[in-house]
This record gives structure tokens, C-alpha cells and sequence, in this order.
């Protein structure tokens, strides 16, 4: 192994360290990689981010303030340059994978009252007055295996159900029922059902992962 491969594992390694500092959890060490960060401002804590089995933070953010939650379920992956914000809570269900460049945010950043936006310009960068919790704020649930894809936006207050896809760049701002795939801006329906189109009979390894599940009795 050359120099800039162990300086790079070494800086991955250091940076995993680091993370696992700030958040709880609940199962087994993620895989982190170099880049990815975790902020936590205004009274948040390590308790305010669970993180279970098998997730993967690719060079992603997460921040917490004024104790928001987020909570990652097992095997979620957190895509390259992808962004959670939270002042109250955002969930994101087992095996959801979330791609580039996304951002879900759980509020609106900052209130729409104009004397109050013009008052929150004369502040320093890191006023009361800044913090999200003044703005309008409500849960994100992202369901369990949700694909969302890249350059997607995620507005506060939407849940989506189990298995559903968000196409790339669009921008949800309502809720999305499960087995759905949603698309554009702003986001709508263009899909139900899609649990019941068939699956690829072309990987061998699936095939065996299905006759091996149908031969223990596992319908789920």
C-alpha cells in the first residue's frame, strides 16, 4: 500500500472517530467516509442523532439544532453531498437509500414575517434570531426502502410511505402514499403499485435470495 493510500485511510479513519463522537448508536460502527460531517448547534447532543445497523454516510452533512432529531434506520446509505437538516425530527426508515445532492430539511430556515427577516439581517451569523426553531418546523418520516433520487428537496411536515421513489430533482412538499413513485416540481403521483410490477429475473444471486426466503416460509 503507497503513502497516499494510507494517508487517505488514515484521514477516514480519524474523521470516523470523530463522528461516531457526536452521534448515538444504536447498532453497529457505519461506514463513514473522509468527508462526511456532523453538526450539532444550540443545545443538540450526540443523543439527538440514532444511527443503527449497517448505515452508510457517504460525504454527506447532518445537522441537528435545538435538540432535533434524526434518526437513520438500518442499512440506510446518506449520498455524496447530501444534507439533513433538523430542528425538530426527521426519520428515515431501514434500507432507504438517499442519493446526491439531496437536501431534507424539516423547516423553513427562517421565519416569513418581513420586520422579523429584516430585523434577523442586522444580527451576527450566530444570533438567536438565526435559529431555525424560530421558523415554521414540522416532522419528515421517510418510510422503509425508499429510493430518493439525487438533487431531490424534501419539505418539512411530508411523510412517505414504504418503498416509494422520488424521482431526481424534484421537490416533495406533500406526502407521498407507499409503493408510489412521485416526480416534478412540486412533486405529485405518477406512480402507484409498484410493489406489484415484477421483479428482474435476471440476477442469479436475487433469484437465489427469493427461492431461499420461499423455501424457509418468509413471504415478506
Amino acid at each position: 500500500m503507497n503513502f497516499t493510500r494510507l494517508f487517505y485511510k488514515y484521514r477516514k479513519k480519524k474523521n470516523a472517530k470523530k463522528i461516531i463522537a457526536k452521534v448515538s448508536l444504536i447498532g453497529n460502527i457505519p461506514e463513514i467516509t473522509e468527508k462526511t460531517s456532523v453538526v450539532l448547534k444550540k443545545g443538540s447532543s450526540k443523543n439527538d442523532i440514532l444511527i443503527h445497523n449497517n448505515v452508510m454516510l457517504i460525504d454527506c452533512t447532518l445537522v441537528s439544532t435545538c435538540s432535533g432529531k434524526i434518526q437513520l434506520g438500518n442499512y440506510v446509505k446518506i449520498g455524496q453531498n447530501s444534507k439533513i437538516y433538523a430542528v425538530e425530527k426527521i426519520e428515515i426508515g431501514d434500507y432507504t437509500a438517499i442519493a446526491t445532492d439531496v437536501t431534507i430539511v424539516d423547516n423553513n430556515n427562517h421565519p416569513v414575517n418581513p420586520e422579523f427577516r429584516q430585523y434577523m439581517r442586522t444580527t451576527p451569523h450566530n444570533s438567536d434570531a438565526r435559529s431555525w426553531i424560530h421558523s415554521d418546523h414540522k416532522p419528515i418520516i421517510i418510510g422503509k426502502n425508499c429510493w430518493i433520487g439525487a438533487s431531490v428537496r424534501i419539505q418539512k411536515g411530508v411523510t412517505i410511505g414504504d418503498n416509494s421513489i422520488i424521482a431526481a430533482c424534484s421537490v416533495v412538499t406533500k406526502d407521498v402514499p407507499s409503493n408510489s413513485i412521485a416526480a416534478g416540481n412540486p412533486a405529485k403521483i405518477v406512480k402507484t403499485d409498484i410493489d406489484q410490477i415484477s421483479a428482474p429475473t435476471t440476477c442469479k444471486d436475487f433469484n437465489d435470495y427469493v427461492a431461499s426466503r420461499k423455501h424457509s416460509g418468509i413471504n415478506e
